[in-house]
């Protein structure tokens, strides 16, 4: 068994790196930039909808990565991401834990703690946390700066929550290229 999941695993990685690298193989890289290394604790933390969920941005566009951004987010039972779409990033989520329905297309997939889900551009996709624990995500976006929608649409923790509209998430979700289906 302990294999079997080792090669599922190691499997994962292997089609997801050949799904993600030539995405980045073709972005330019700063010669500036000499990567990054951040901590689980570390990372600008904002808070979404409606004060609950947690998104940890943890590797932007700002710091020099142009290719790739990396953000962690955190939300509780029977909240949910809507069904959206992405007109310039494909997006990696890896469901670290929890459990929910996750919407990809016109399919619906229960997904589970180790999930590994691509969304390519223009793709609907969206997220219910139907467990009872938070869902504990991770979350990729190819190129980098659609991290700047979650600074613009959420507020940085420490701050006091003001809760946006749906219209004005719409309105700050068109300028960053995403689109919500309802």
């Amino acid at each position: 068994m302990n294999s079997r999941k080792q090669f599922i695993q190691n499997g994962t990685f292997g089609i997801l790196s050949g799904l993600m690298l030539p995405t980045l193989a073709f972005a330019e890289i700063s010669t500036d930039f000499e990567g990054l290394v951040v901590n689980e604790d570390e990372g600008e933390a904002v808070r979404m909808r409606d004060g609950t969920s947690i998104v940890h941005i943890k590797i932007a566009k700002s710091q020099g990565s142009d290719s790739i951004c990396f953000l962690s987010e955190s939300f509780r039972p029977g909240d949910f991401l809507p069904v959206h779409k992405h007109m310039n990033e494909d997006e990696l989520i890896f469901i670290h834990k929890g459990s929910g329905v996750f919407t990809l297309g016109d399919k619906e997939y229960q997904v589970n703690e180790g999930a590994v889900i691509i969304v390519p551009k223009g793709k609907w996709h969206g997220l219910k946390n139907t467990g009872g624990i938070n869902i504990e995500m991770r979350m990729a976006y190819t190129p980098s700066g659609f991290e700047n929608f979650f600074r613009e649409v959420g507020q940085p923790v420490g701050q006091p929550f003001v809760q946006k509209t749906m219209e004005e998430r719409r309105a700050i979700a068109k300028k960053w290229g995403m689109i919500y289906k309802q």
